[in-house]
């Protein structure tokens, strides 16, 4: 068992491992002067970080300013391969300690859900008030467009197996050789991380950007978001034997790449829509290939399992309707299998045939029916994880993978409106009317059920994208689900007026209704970005005057 006093000596050795591969390939791409350098320069550094003085601070500029250009570049190169290296076994070093908890320690790791789950018993926090947090949670992380922070896809394709090797590394039953052939093979990868160019030869594109960011979620977000989920079921089953246990989906990503158009020109309605699409196609694969080892796995016969009603009704009915005779599963007594089958089909055909599921909701209907079907002759106790876990991907991921939130600069709606109520004749300069002139005649417009666009010819080209914008998110709604747009960001906000103008867009759209009956009906969220110190100051009043107003509290 590794001690408190001796918890990094596996990172350090592992640090060095990684430094000492990087120095054979400085020596022998660069020479013993490229690897001379850096390790001055390296130690320099690591005595600045320790002690702080004056001398070693100008030896060290004295010793970069004294670089050739090419030598120059090669040193950054090399200390920029390190701290990727080191990054890798940081994060192998997590991987490492949070195993040795879980091997070695009767204590829960500091930090993690295990404890947090503990540390609520051990304060006599109920079951009940956790459930009830936990259907009211909602927690949406965002990954933001920044193109010149974004990696290209193959150094994180190398970083990847770098760290898949270290993990490797860590198996205490190795054999020699077994351990030889993957320190070869780190060495490899490193010398190809050293001869890959970090830095695209042009600008990304947005849809470089979109592929870029759709990377995390097919590597990383589409397994261990269900995994975080499992986690904090199976914590709470093992603390709160007494409560029964359904942890509702409150973790989820989204995306601003390909719906941030503030400042980005680029950023149009067909991007918008290509991105909607990539992250479909994404998701339906990743689905696919489920599935399909869901079906080596559920070989069960009906001669020897009582298949459920259901699912038998459910099969007859979706080889008659769903499928050709030649993509039916041939054996007849296979009845997971058989329906399976029908459910890849289906799931092939979204957004290309009437056949295909219309959404994730009846995609999830079929996993909960045969899952229903299977405890029926399978132990409860004993969950099917697989299956388990692809239901949760389905609540967590629908058919439009992440949320994809639209962002513009408040400027852009209140320009839009203002040629839009001129052209109607409601109002000849909206833009000059004080923040209460805006307020009530926005708020007399949004509960006038009567639309206000003219022919889109009647705009300018401005207008009419901005027009075509929130066109665009109601037929995302229908094609990909209300899950695929649900965040309207107003950048620049600066009033209550910012936010209000984004829902009369969203009322012409179809986006927001208000019924006969008083009845509001939203399908957007219209988010303030409050950006200058005053516009924070001036938040919670700006919060205030829009929660007084019947027509945004409703919404």
């Amino acid at each position: 068992m590794v001690t408190k006093q001796d918890t990094s000596l596996p990172l350090r050795k592992e640090v060095k491992m990684l430094g000492n591969i990087l120095g054979e390939i400085l020596i022998y791409q660069g020479g013993q002067e490229l690897f001379d350098t850096v390790e001055r320069i390296r130690i320099m550094c690591k005595s600045l970080r320790l002690h702080v003085e004056d001398e070693t601070y100008h030896d060290l500029k004295k010793e970069i300013a004294s670089l050739s250009p090419l030598m120059r570049m090669q040193v950054i190169r090399a200390f920029s391969v390190y701290f990727h290296l080191i990054n890798a076994a940081e994060q192998n070093h997590r991987i490492r300690r949070r195993r040795d908890y879980q091997l070695n320690s009767e204590d829960e790791q500091p930090g993690s859900i295990e404890q947090a789950i503990q540390s609520m018993k051990d304060k006599q926090i109920s079951g009940e008030i956790i459930q009830d947090v936990l259907k009211r949670l909602s927690l949406d992380l965002i990954i933001t467009a920044h193109p010149t922070e974004a990696t290209k896809r193959s150094v994180l394709e190398i970083q990847k197996r770098i760290s898949n090797l270290l993990i490797r590394l860590d198996s205490p039953l190795l054999t020699n050789k077994e351990r030889k052939n993957i320190e070869e093979s780190l060495y490899n990868e490193i010398t190809t991380l050293w001869h890959t160019d970090e830095l695209r030869d042009r600008k990304p594109t947005v849809i470089d950007e979109v592929r870029n960011g759709l990377y995390y979620f097919d590597k990383i977000f589409f397994d261990v978001l269900p995994e975080i989920h499992q986690e904090v079921e199976d914590s709470l089953k093992e603390h709160y034997e007494d409560d029964d246990w359904n942890v509702p989906t409150f973790l989820r990503f989204g995306s601003w790449i390909g719906g941030d158009r503030d400042g980005n020109p680029f950023v149009t309605p067909e991007v918008t829509w290509e991105t909607l699409t990539r992250q479909r196609g994404l998701v339906l694969r990743k689905y696919e290939k489920v599935l399909i080892e869901l079906m080596k796995r559920l070989s069960h016969s009906s001669a020897r399992a009582p298949i459920s009603e259901a699912i038998l009704q459910s099969v007859e009915y979706g080889e008659s309707n769903y499928i050709a005779a030649d993509k039916r599963w041939p054996v007849h007594n296979e009845t997971y299998r058989r329906m399976l089958a029908i459910v890849i089909e289906r799931l092939r055909m979204v957004g290309e045939s009437s056949l295909g599921y219309k959404s994730a909701n009846e995609l999830l209907d079929d996993l909960q029916m045969i899952k229903e079907s299977i405890y029926g002759h399978h132990p409860k106790a004993h969950e099917l994880k697989l299956l388990q876990k692809l239901i949760r991907q389905v609540q967590l991921f629908g058919f439009h993978l992440g949320t994809l939130d639209i962002r513009n600069h408040s400027e852009e709606h209140s320009a839009a409106l203002t040629e839009i109520l001129k052209k109607v004749n409601v109002e000849k300069n909206y833009q000059a009317l004080t923040e209460e002139q805006k307020l009530d005649l926005l708020e007399n417009l949004l509960t006038d059920p009567r639309p206000l666009l003219l022919a889109r010819e009647e705009y300018s080209e401005e207008t009419r994208e901005m027009i075509e914008v929130f066109d665009l998110i109601k037929r995302a709604h229908k094609e990909f689900g209300k899950e695929s747009i649900r965040v309207y960001i107003v950048s620049m906000t600066r009033s209550a007026s910012d936010l209000l103008e984004v829902l009369l867009l969203a009322k012409e759209a179809g986006l927001y209704r208000r019924h006969v009956d008083g009845t509001v009906e939203s399908d957007l969220n219209v988010a303030p970005l409050l950006e200058t110190i005053e516009d924070l100051s001036n938040g919670s009043a700006i919060l205030q005057t829009l929660l007084q107003m019947p027509v945004y509290r409703e919404h």
